[in-house]
């Protein structure tokens, strides 16, 4: 008998990533997990079949309706590679029906690439701990298997795959909204297209948590505004006129109760206008610091949530046909591309069971863009921020860790990028 196909509506935050898919941004992401020995594509294939079975809203392709988007379940199985490809290549294809993510493999690294449409960075975050954990298990069962080990993650399929933005959306009068100026852009000469240059630096987390501490801020907070003060060091005094512009991912599993792994994040902006403000970096954290209190509220993400997600229940939105909704969602993100300078997600620290940690070195992540943007997480004592840049030639992201190392903070940086002197 043949099996009927499961198909998921889009959750809210998924809807733009179609329409908005190109060479130049891919809308895919890439989470790595170093390992202390080379990997073995066998136990890597093993553990992917058993990662899969707990995730099966993984095995879908994207497809075209007469009004929307949708997600399709399907027989295709994931096989894992070799890496050969450049970071965050394309996953999809409009006339391909392929999987919306990939396994691949070098030397002693698991890479993780999943297509924004499919999960955010929680929910591949989670996928990849699993595919982890049961290929350190298969490859040492010798001496693991006696210990009865288990991630804490314990939702069904069905929580999995739960659109939350539906769950918590709530009807409310609409909010007039606030005019805010075009960003400031950040300017260089541009890789080729389907290229994307990758900066890592790896950093003592405790050394990292000392200085934030030392500056009164979490350590996102300091980031974020050590950012912004880099990218202010590269500003003409006419480009000052332009806010620094920060869009920063917040993971609403911390607000909302939610076990999916699709996508259910919301963006806040920080920002900071040079020429009206001091121009130091201890005015930078106290601003960013105030903006984050203002912003990461339940009630203030409630709203947002439900200013964003009012389009999609509004019945007379639903009757356009989707080639004008791709019009209309292309140019509002043309529109808030204008509105933003840069980005920074921090997906904070990555806990594995003690048993597994002693054969993971770290983790790490970076996103496609058509910019520069930060991607950052932790795991045991390595913080590791990852530059993800469109740019050959720009001096920001050595201001950035210039800055960091002068702070007496040690850095192992790597890169896929040739140096310059």
């Amino acid at each position: 008998m043949i099996k009927k196909p499961q198909w998921h509506k889009l959750d809210n935050a998924a809807k733009i990533f179609p329409p908005n898919t190109d060479q130049r941004d891919t809308k895919v992401f890439r989470f790595s997990c170093e390992l202390y020995e080379d990997i073995d594509v066998v136990y890597l294939q093993k553990a992917l079949e058993r990662t899969i079975q707990k995730f099966p809203y993984y095995c879908s392709i994207l497809k075209r309706g007469l009004f929307w988007y949708y997600i399709e379940n399907t027989e295709r199985k994931p096989i894992v590679h070799i890496e050969n490809r450049y970071p965050c290549s394309p996953l999809y294809y409009p006339n391909r029906k392929s999987l919306l993510f990939d396994v691949s493999y070098y030397h002693k690294r698991i890479n993780l690439e999943i297509h924004h449409v499919l999960s955010d960075g929680s929910g591949a975050l989670l996928f990849l701990r699993t595919l982890v954990f049961y290929y350190i298990l298969e490859k040492h069962s010798d001496t693991l298997s006696d210990k009865h080990l288990y991630l804490e993650n314990t939702a069904t399929p069905f929580e999995k795959s739960a659109d939350s933005f539906s769950k918590y959306f709530k009807k409310q009068k609409s909010q007039k909204l606030k005019h805010t100026p075009f960003a400031y852009h950040i300017k260089g000469e541009r890789i080729d297209i389907g290229q994307l240059g990758v900066i890592e630096g790896c950093i003592s987390v405790k050394a990292l948590l000392a200085i934030s501490k030392k500056q009164q801020c979490t350590i996102t907070e300091f980031l974020v505004a050590l950012w912004i003060y880099s990218i202010y060091e590269g500003m003409s005094v006419k480009e000052q006129k332009k806010p620094v512009v920060i869009n920063i991912p917040v993971n609403l599993r911390n607000y909302f109760p939610s076990q999916t792994t699709r996508n259910f994040f919301q963006v806040i902006q920080v920002s900071y206008q040079f020429d009206e403000q001091k121009c130091s970096l201890e005015n930078v954290i106290h601003s960013v610091k105030e903006q984050f209190q203002q912003k990461l509220t339940k009630d203030a993400l409630q709203k947002n949530m439900n200013a964003l997600s009012a389009l999609e229940h509004n019945i007379p939105m639903k009757l356009v046909p989707l080639a004008t909704k791709d019009y209309i969602l292309r140019f509002a993100n043309w529109f808030s591309y204008q509105k933003a300078t840069s980005c920074i997600s921090n997906v904070g620290k990555i806990n594995m069971p003690a048993e597994i940690t002693q054969y993971i070195r770290l983790f790490d992540l970076f996103v496609s863009t058509k910019t520069i943007q930060i991607a950052t997480c932790s795991f045991e004592d390595n913080f590791v921020i990852s530059i993800a840049t469109a740019y050959y030639r720009n001096d920001l992201p050595k201001r950035f860790f210039r800055h960091l190392s002068d702070m007496d903070l040690e850095i192992e940086i790597t890169t896929n990028m040739e140096q310059e002197e």
